[in-house]
């Protein structure tokens, strides 16, 4: 309970009339006493009449995890015990900053005998975090009291990485569609394994025909193909301080770790066996190849529980120990980030020396804000200013990107809420053109 504004603003106005009484020659002390009198009993009287906080009871289901980025009701049930909810109820929480709430809206204006609210939890950041606390607050029976009420909840909410391409089966869909459905391929690459052999048919690619069973067969036989299985992939997570840069509510580290997960689902699909690696200013977690289906859920509770590191990335020490890890040739998919042309000279240079051997995808995240500054809506002298300034930033940028594929390495350079849809189809691209 607290005094409210009407309250304050009656006593600091009766507390003025009484300084300037005391200041005049007239005797007007029993009339002073009697408005002072008279604000402490209604006062008194308003408290006796209003609602205390014993008087709302308040159930709540809190969801025990929430994907990174994404939000999920929470369910919070007001009942009155005494008649209807008091009028002009107010809602507020105190839970974890990686939480946020929205607005509490019961039906009705959470006016009835009983209110029912969906508030949105949305969740910023990996980790467990605390909902501890629910605050009600309400006008008293004549406005003078605001009367505050502490209701515990004390749940906890666990971030988790983004996993709803993969629950909605979009990403089952892509894949089976692009690599089991019944198309037309015209690239092939030269790692083809042989599937079978079939009656050589109008239509078909005639470098596929195996002269030599032909000849013993008696007619045209064309080998047919498909793709290679078994390949490695790796995911290679950069959790430097760069990565901790917020993009559009999220931070760039879990970005990446749900475009890598998402990948590596569709790699168990592929046949294909995925890795995990992560580094900062030195090699920290590496899972080793397997199975992708089975690996998927490994790499979503490691990735899950990497920290948010504040150091600089060292690029030579971690990509040189992780191809220390590999004994045959891989695609190596390198989340990571720089900020100019200079800084980004070692991570050139061993990415340079990884393609030798290698697949790389490297894959960096636009930053909208970036776009938005270069082409600024209004000319002025500051806005111009800081659109040269990013303009050579996204200059620089360029510059890296085309060094690297001029390596050999295929670049993706996209906007945030792109980076799934558009990894996947690459990595599927890379797959269909048996180019790992």
């Amino acid at each position: 309970m607290r005094p409210s504004r009407l309250l304050l603003i009656l006593a600091i106005a009766l507390l003025l009339v009484t300084c300037v009484v005391a200041l005049m020659p007239v005797d007007a002390g029993f009339a002073i006493q009697v408005a002072w009198g008279g604000l402490a009993a209604v006062a008194v009287i308003d408290l006796l009449l209003s609602r205390t906080g014993r008087s709302v009871a308040v159930d709540h289901d809190v969801p025990a995890q929430i994907f990174v980025g994404t939000s999920a009701p929470a369910t919070f049930t007001l009942t009155s015990r005494r008649g209807a909810l008091p009028k002009g109820l107010d809602v507020r929480f105190d839970l974890d900053d990686a939480l946020e709430v929205g607005d509490f809206t019961g039906p009705n204006g959470a006016i009835a005998e009983s209110s029912v609210a969906d508030v949105p939890l949305y969740c910023t950041a990996r980790g467990t975090f605390t909902f501890s606390r629910m605050w009600l607050k309400w006008p008293s029976k004549f406005g003078l009291f605001d009367i505050i009420s502490r209701k515990k909840i004390d749940e906890t909410v666990k971030g988790v990485p983004n996993i709803q391409p993969v629950l909605s089966g979009q990403i089952t869909t892509q894949v089976q569609a692009q690599l089991y459905g019944v198309k037309s391929t015209s690239v092939r690459g030269e790692g083809s394994e042989f599937h079978q052999l079939r009656d050589f048919t109008a239509g078909m690619d005639p470098r596929m025909i195996d002269w030599k069973r032909s000849a013993r067969h008696g007619g045209l036989v064309a080998r047919e193909t498909h793709a290679e299985r078994n390949h490695q992939i790796i995911m290679c997570v950069d959790n430097g301080y760069l990565m901790r840069e917020v993009i559009d509510g999220l931070p760039k580290i879990d970005r990446a770790i749900n475009g890598a997960l998402a990948t590596t689902w569709a790699a168990g699909l592929g046949g294909d066996l995925v890795g995990f690696y992560s580094f900062d200013s030195r090699p920290r977690l590496y899972l080793p190849p397997a199975p992708g289906r089975a690996a998927f859920n490994r790499i979503r509770m490691e990735a899950a529980s990497l920290e948010y590191n504040s150091v600089e990335s060292n690029h030579t020490l971690a990509l040189a120990h992780l191809n220390g890890q590999l004994n045959r040739r891989s695609m190596i998919v390198v989340f990571s980030d720089f900020v100019d042309q200079i800084t980004a000279e070692l991570l050139v240079e061993n990415l340079a020396v990884l393609s030798r051997h290698h697949l790389l995808m490297f894959v960096a995240l636009r930053d909208p804000s970036l776009e938005r500054t270069v082409n600024p809506e209004d000319p002025s002298l500051g806005n111009v200013a800081m659109a040269v300034s990013a303009a050579q930033i996204h200059r620089e940028r360029q510059i890296v990107l085309d060094q690297l594929r001029r390596l050999g390495v295929v670049c993706l350079d996209i906007e945030p809420d792109k980076l799934t849809p558009e990894l996947v189809s690459a990595y599927l691209d890379i797959k269909a053109r048996e180019m790992i």
